[in-house]
């Protein structure tokens, strides 16, 4: 199953670079999709409203990996409450 057969993004909060991977490789059939032509144009709006969606997540997930990282790699420049 995928994302693209409705399965459920993974947690933000528990995301790895695994998970983001396996979303990205997913996206790539999504633009398989929207290069055919359009079967209906509803159909169309639900495709176009799953990719801002996917963009957004992953986006949060990126950010939330790398700050994650980060992190681990430069303690000294974070403080306490970060």
């Amino acid at each position: 199953m995928s994302i693209r057969d409705g399965e459920n993004l993974p947690n933000l909060s528990t995301v790895s670079a695994r998970g983001l991977g396996r979303v990205l490789r997913d996206l790539a059939g999504i633009a398989d999709e929207l290069a055919a032509p359009v079967v209906t144009e509803e159909l169309r709006l639900a495709q176009y409203r799953r990719v801002a969606n996917l963009g957004e997540w992953i986006t949060k997930a990126a950010d939330s990996l790398h700050y994650d990282l980060d992190r681990h790699l430069h303690p000294e420049e974070f403080g306490e409450d970060d």
